[in-house]
């Protein structure tokens, strides 16, 4: 059979194809190099045979210049047949200006006329005296260069059989060495590799040496020693997964696309109710479909695995051996042949019957408090618009009382207030009429005194119910109140007007008033302070008020939940006029109320 030259040579082995590539590597070489030298004898010869044919031709040119002055043809001739004899010669010819030719001479080489050295000189005699020198002829000469090539041949032959000896004793030596040093220690590579590939994983290459193939056995032998470290895991983990399958609370299975299954775990049978993974098999085999799975579930199973890759978390419902319906959770991957659809699904299988039943119940239980979760939405609902109903009835009837409020402190201060003052002035008169030192006039006295009395209790009912400071500012009032305070709780009380003093609406005006009002009152019954600051800020569109003491504090918490109606009643009135009411307390550390009304978005810390 012929082989093409390429299969030809990847049939041969390493020696012949580096012996190969060595010969043609050398005889590229020793080629080159021939040439080379070859070359460069031509070249030198060359030029050689042109030096020589100057250095004649100049010779002559000064050595003719007498004779051919005197016309002396035979010294000419004489001349010139000393340098016949010149192998090399063809001619040599003198040619005098007025006369033409002098004379030739032919050398040994007259017929080689093929390839030719040609010097042409002129011959110039000088006159004695101051004449100048004078042309009177000329000498020509020519030499052929077939000796020359003649030599270079030879030359290139010695040189070109020295090298082809060179390279034959290079060859063997070669030969010899690649065959004790690659070719002996590859064979035997190959014969441990041979025996590692056929299953024996105690052979061992020996080194024999530290280069490339001492290290590749080096490598072969760390190959075959990780290779038998693999081999040994691999039969261990391999007997820990049988182990395991064996072993393991899930089934575990392998299920073809025909729906035969053709491998199952003892959990696997015992779950469908079978004594033994063969028996379950087997019956498997013998109905085809339907145990475990139909063909619907197979086909199901399948088109799941191709449209997500794998199943996790799958529920089916299939039967016992005894016909008990049973729910499983599966988990599996497809099994595929070099990249190919996969034909066979490897999974796990749990029942999970008592947890579907489980989950059934809380599904029942889910749906019921769904139920009533939106019932109490509902209700809660109803309760927010109840509670912004009473809301805007709280706001409405603080509304109605601080004008009833208004409204009774204007009667008793402008009713009550008149008729007192004219039954004081009525006193007065009739004290007049009163003799001195009477008992009619002591007791006069003491009738004026009373109505002094009532005239300041109504007063005070009168601007408690509406403080006529009001009227002039919030500034204004709360500074009375602070006046007041100080004068009934005999604890000073200072009020502070930090910025322009603010105009608000007469609801949210008196709101403010009513919470300092509140508070004051809480520091009169509980704090045991020795002093209270009011200080009113107006900055940045906002108002800030704030109401600290230094007395013995209280919990806040504790507070709000036992149900503080001072705190709700200041709250709420904060949330009527869109306000921020913050209460800062601790044990022993006084008591801090900050209120904030307008557009402010951080609440500083005390």
């Amino acid at each position: 059979m012929h082989l093409s030259p390429r299969h030809a040579l990847h049939s041969l082995g390493l020696h012949a194809k580096l012996m190969l590539a060595l010969a043609v590597l050398v005889a590229i070489v020793a080629g080159s190099s021939a040439y080379v030298v070859a070359q460069h004898e031509r070249d030198r010869r060359e030029s050689a045979l042109e030096q020589r044919a100057s250095r004649v031709a100049d010779l002559l040119s000064r050595s003719l210049a007498q004779p051919l002055w005197n016309v002396d043809r035979a010294a000419i001739d004489e001349q010139l047949q000393a340098l016949a004899p010149n192998p090399e010669l063809v001619e040599y010819t003198v040619t005098a200006t007025n006369y033409g030719v002098v004379s030739t001479v032919k050398g040994p080489s007259a017929n080689e006329r093929a390839d030719t050295v040609v010097r042409v000189r002129p011959i110039e005699f000088t006159p004695p005296g101051d004449a100048p020198r004078e042309q009177i002829g000329e000498v020509r000469l020519v030499y052929t260069r077939a000796l020359a090539e003649q030599a270079i041949g030879a030359a290139r032959r010695s040189i070109l059989w020295t090298v082809a000896a060179i390279v034959a004793a290079l060859y063997i030596v070669t030969f010899v060495l690649l065959k004790r040093m690659v070719r002996g220690p590859i064979n035997r590579l190959e014969e441990m590799v041979d025996r590692i590939a056929g299953g024996d994983l105690l052979a061992r290459c020996v080194v024999e040496s530290g280069d490339e193939l001492g290290r590749l056995a080096t490598r072969v032998n760390s190959m075959a020693e990780r290779l038998r470290q693999s081999t040994t895991l691999l039969r261990e983990n391999e007997r820990k997964y049988r182990s395991i399958v064996e072993n393991a609370l899930e089934g575990i299975f392998l299920l073809e696309r025909s729906g035969r299954l053709t491998e199952a775990n003892p959990a696997m049978a015992q779950l469908l109710g079978y004594r033994s993974p063969n028996e379950l098999m087997a019956a498997g085999a013998a109905a085809l479909y339907g145990l475990p799975f139909d063909a619907a579930q197979t086909r199901t199973l399948f088109e799941v695995l191709r449209a997500e890759g794998e199943i996790v978390g799958f529920e089916l419902r299939l039967m016992r051996l005894d016909g008990v319906p049973i729910w499983v959770e599966l988990n599996a991957r497809g099994v595929s042949v070099e990249g190919s659809e996969p034909a066979v699904l490897e999974g796990l299988m749990s029942d999970v019957t008592a947890r579907r039943h489980v989950v059934e119940n809380l599904q029942q239980h889910r749906d019921q408090l769904e139920r009533e979760v939106a019932e109490r939405k509902r209700t809660e609902a109803e309760l927010r618009v109840s509670r912004e109903r009473l809301r805007q009835l709280s706001a409405h009837l603080e509304a109605i009382r601080e004008e009833e409020r208004k409204r009774i402190a204007m009667e008793i201060h402008d009713d009550l207030g008149q008729l007192l003052t004219a039954l004081k002035m009525d006193v007065s008169l009739l004290r007049m009429h009163l003799a001195d030192d009477s008992a009619a006039l002591r007791k006069a006295d003491g009738m004026r005194e009373l109505v002094e009395k009532t005239i300041g209790i109504v007063r005070s009912v009168a601007s408690h119910l509406r403080p006529a400071a009001l009227n002039f500012g919030l500034a204004s009032a709360l500074e009375w109140l602070a006046h007041d305070f100080t004068r009934y709780a005999q604890i000073p009380c200072h009020f502070h007007l930090e910025g322009p003093e603010p105009h608000l609406p007469d609801p949210s005006a008196t709101a403010i008033f009513r919470i300092v009002q509140e508070s004051l009152t809480n520091v009169a019954r509980h704090a045991k302070a020795s002093r209270v600051d009011v200080t009113l800020r107006n900055v940045d569109s906002a108002i800030e008020l704030t109401i600290r003491d230094d007395g013995q504090g209280f919990d806040v918490a504790a507070a709000r939940e036992g149900y503080s109606y001072g705190l709700l009643g200041m709250t709420e009135r904060a949330r009527l006029i869109d306000a921020e009411l913050h209460v800062e307390s601790t044990a022993s550390a006084g008591c801090v109320i900050r209120l904030y009304v307008g557009e402010r978005t951080v609440v500083p810390s005390g």
